[in-house]
């Protein structure tokens, strides 16, 4: 079925319009225009092909317009006057590639000088005139009247190319660092959005929480997480933003430790403890002389805080939640009673950890279960701690357990302890800790002030041999009664409930209260 064309003939009068609607078999293959850039189209088109790419070059609502312009076949208007004169006069069609056609007569504007035209060699934007209405508009004014501006939502391809097509580049150096942070802040704050947010994965919360890599950070940061791969400024104000968090962000507590057993706590310790924050320049050592100072920072960053160059996503950490069994606190604490310290392990991560993240601001500790399962183990790290399910003593593991927290933790901010058995429990941790708070002899300002003075040590009295232990005189090995100490364990441990109202009876009348 062909399709039919219509030929407008366009009358002599230099300011008649014609639009055309319904249905178009397309422009290119309308033969009463000149098709784009031909050989016989005239050089001034190109003059108005420059000025409405202009106009919409003004904001990405204008871009979105389309206009395209073309020279009509017209021979009155032909516009083969060269050089440019004020009798100039041509035809064009102005459309946008739908059902409007707008046919009218171009000409300049020439400047007068002295009441004298000239020529007009030099064509602007603003020196191009629009026939219409019986005048000659300029041609931005006849843009704005028939090809207006919606303040429209555009879409991301059209912004893109809007600021291509403008040849600009986004100065992202020179803007202040504060107004960088707040649009790294915006872009983790839409991170977290309904539908810009990742899925989490159809496994096991234990799979989960032991995922590899950085998933502390990119979590945060959800699809924004190449933002720590932009540059090391940029990368700094991500992580900062990540460590520190804010009250209107997702992740307010910042960087936050949220262990359900040792092994995922020490997991979680030694896996941030290899990556570096990269920060800055020179953050990666690169010979054994910066790779020592990388270890001396990595295990005492309050000492060195000069080397905070070679910082690890570890020392970013600001609030830990600690949950663990009751042996395992026990070798994470470093209790001694009964003789504790020979099931001791050199490779399980202890309280001293907390030394090396300089940027904690609170530790959260929630003691073993009382209510759970209290049995002992075939092939635990450890001695017996339990009798049988009546005579059981919770109370007493938990007190070996905050009391020896109570006094390590005094110089830490912010320690809570929760999961006592009873009220009087947690009445009691608060006040050793309140206790030895007080009584601590060095604040952390002290022991740098010790530190500065002397010159990183104290000169001993006695000269002592590293790695060699210093031999007990005769009366200290008099004084020790090997027998005692191996019986200790064997009366000590499992400790029996002696408590006024059982540990039993106590966890029973709790639970036949709940219901």
């Amino acid at each position: 079925m062909g399709v039919s064309t219509t030929i407008i003939k366009v009358s002599q009068s230099p300011f008649v319009s014609v639009s055309l609607a319904g249905s178009d078999p397309g422009f290119s293959s309308d033969y009463n225009i000149w098709p784009i850039r031909h050989y016989e189209e005239n050089p001034f088109v190109e003059s108005i092909r420059k000025g409405v790419l202009h106009y919409r070059l003004q904001s990405a609502s204008h871009f979105n317009i389309s206009i395209e312009v073309n020279q009509t076949k017209n021979p009155d208007y032909a516009g083969k006057t060269n050089p440019l004169r004020p009798s100039f006069r041509i035809e064009v069609l102005f459309h946008d590639f739908n059902s409007r056609k707008l046919y009218r007569i171009c000409r300049p504007g020439c400047d007068k000088d002295n009441g004298a035209r000239k020529n007009c060699t030099v064509l602007t934007n603003k020196n191009i005139r629009i026939g219409d209405s019986g005048a000659y508009v300029p041609l931005y004014d006849f843009l704005s009247n028939y090809f207006p501006c919606i303040q429209d939502v555009v879409s991301a391809d059209t912004l893109y190319t809007w600021w291509s097509a403008n040849g600009k580049k986004f100065n992202w150096k020179e803007l202040p660092t504060e107004l960088k942070e707040r649009i790294i802040h915006f872009c983790m704050h839409r991170s977290h959005e309904p539908g810009n947010s990742i899925p989490k994965p159809s496994h096991s919360r234990k799979w989960w929480s032991r995922r590899r890599g950085l998933h502390e950070l990119t979590g945060q940061l959800g699809k924004w997480s190449s933002l720590l791969r932009v540059s090391h400024q940029v990368r700094a104000i991500a992580l900062r933003l990540c460590f520190v968090g804010g009250s209107d962000m997702a992740f307010d507590k910042g960087l936050c430790i949220v262990a359900r057993s040792y092994f995922e706590f020490a997991d979680t310790i030694r896996r941030l403890g290899s990556y570096y924050q990269l920060s800055g320049p020179n953050s990666v050592p690169s010979d054994d002389r910066t790779l020592a100072l990388a270890k001396t920072y990595k295990r005492f960053p309050k000492i060195f805080p000069q080397l905070k160059q070679y910082a690890t996503i570890r020392h970013g950490i600001r609030r830990v939640h600690l949950q663990m069994g009751f042996l395992n606190y026990f070798h994470f604490f470093k209790i001694t009673i009964g003789g504790f310290d020979q099931y001791w392990r050199a490779y399980y991560v202890d309280y001293q950890v907390f030394e090396q993240l300089p940027n904690l601001t609170e530790l959260i500790i929630k003691l073993p279960d009382p209510t759970g399962r209290l049995d002992n183990k075939a092939a635990q790290p450890g001695p017996p701690l339990f009798y049988d399910q009546d005579l059981s003593c919770p109370r007493i593991l938990h007190r070996l357990i905050y009391e020896q927290a109570a006094e390590l933790l005094a110089p830490y901010d912010n320690v809570e302890m929760y999961g006592f058995i009873d009220g009087f429990e947690a009445l009691r941790f608060k006040t050793l800790l309140n206790h030895a708070i007080e009584t601590n002899k060095f604040t952390e300002r002290d022991l740098q002030e010790l530190y500065a003075e002397n010159g990183g040590g104290i000169e001993l009295e006695e000269g002592v041999s590293p790695s060699i232990p210093a031999q007990a005189t005769e009366t200290e090995e008099k004084s020790l009664n090997t027998q005692q100490l191996s019986e200790i364990p064997h009366k000590f441990w499992p400790p029996k409930c002696r408590c006024t109202i059982s540990c039993r009876q106590l966890i029973l009348k709790n639970q036949c209260g709940n219901f």
